[in-house]
């Protein structure tokens, strides 16, 4: 093969390397999440999950707990989290994210997002709400705890409507049986304060420290 015909192959095989990456780079939100879910499925078509196991739902703060799994490996938690999502997106999504398993506990992260796009405490909750009745409807026996949104040094301008959510929840939520609302917002701070280790370079997702914290509030619901 001569020079000519390796350069050729060589420029072909950039090309086509460049073009994969733009297509991935363009793909919209939704298909991003279509990927996501088609991955969970196979995932579950190879090894069902196992009945009375523990579910986690929610957003990139759920995703990229990438030791979740392995933390709580003696219950056999399952991430089902899928980035960018919003608490409307989890409720669309909610037959092929939480109809499949039959978990003893179910943990729900989002609100980071909602906020960030200008949903409102109200209208959070109220999609919250709807989501709880639909899982107690379908998962009847099943513990629902809703995960209070965290702080972070990217929504700080957000601190009054973040609050006001995670109040509205907090109320919601005692008022149920067999539910429970998780505090990581107080935990999270020392003296008030926001620690920089918890967060990662974009201020907004979190560090194994950060994620070290949740595994011990957290931990504490699961062992109940």
């Amino acid at each position: 093969m001569n020079y000519f015909k390796i350069n050729i192959i060589f420029i072909t095989m950039l090309l086509l390397l460049i073009a994969k990456n733009n297509v991935a780079q363009n793909l919209t939100q939704q298909q991003k999440w279509e990927q996501k879910l088609e991955k969970y499925r196979k995932q579950d078509s190879i090894k069902p999950p196992h009945s009375g196991n523990i579910l986690f739902l929610g957003s990139s703060t759920i995703e990229n707990w990438k030791a979740l799994e392995h933390d709580f490996a003696e219950k056999k938690a399952i991430n089902r989290g899928v980035s960018g999502t919003k608490m409307i997106d989890l409720f669309n999504y909610k037959e092929r994210l939480i109809d499949p398993y039959n978990p003893a506990k179910i943990f729900i992260y989002e609100g980071d997002n909602d906020i960030a796009l200008g949903w409102s405490a109200d209208s959070i909750t109220k999609v919250f709400k709807e989501l709880f009745y639909y899982i107690r409807s379908k998962k009847p026996d099943a513990t629902i705890y809703v995960i209070s949104i965290k702080p972070s040094p990217a929504r700080e301008k957000h601190i009054v409507k973040l609050l006001k959510t995670n109040e509205l929840l907090e109320q919601f939520i005692s008022e149920q049986k067999n539910a429970g609302y998780i505090d990581v917002y107080n935990p999270m701070l020392v003296s008030g304060k926001l620690v920089p280790a918890y967060y990662r370079p974009d201020n907004l997702h979190l560090t194994e420290e950060g994620y070290e914290v949740w595994k011990q509030v957290i931990g504490a619901y699961i062992n109940q």
